[in-house]
């Protein structure tokens, strides 16, 4: 790990008195990470399967997604 990186943490738990990253602002997540990793592991086992046709599945188990929303997993 480089001397900045280290240099870095100290400083900042010693300004915040810990490690965890703060929320950041921008536009919530439309999905959990739960369905996105159901959507990675989907892609994984068929590198041939559309975002379409993995939407087709997850919506048969009554998750819903928008079809772009897909595209900021994979």
């Amino acid at each position: 790990m480089p001397v900045s990186t280290v240099q870095s943490l100290i400083k900042k738990w010693k300004i915040l008195g810990s490690l965890n990253t703060k929320p950041r602002s921008g536009r919530p997540r439309k999905i959990s990470a739960k369905t996105a990793r159901r959507i990675v592991q989907d892609a994984r086992k068929n590198s041939q399967v559309t975002p379409a046709e993995i939407q087709a599945a997850l919506e048969k188990k009554m998750v819903w997604l928008l079809q772009g929303a897909q595209h900021d997993c994979i």
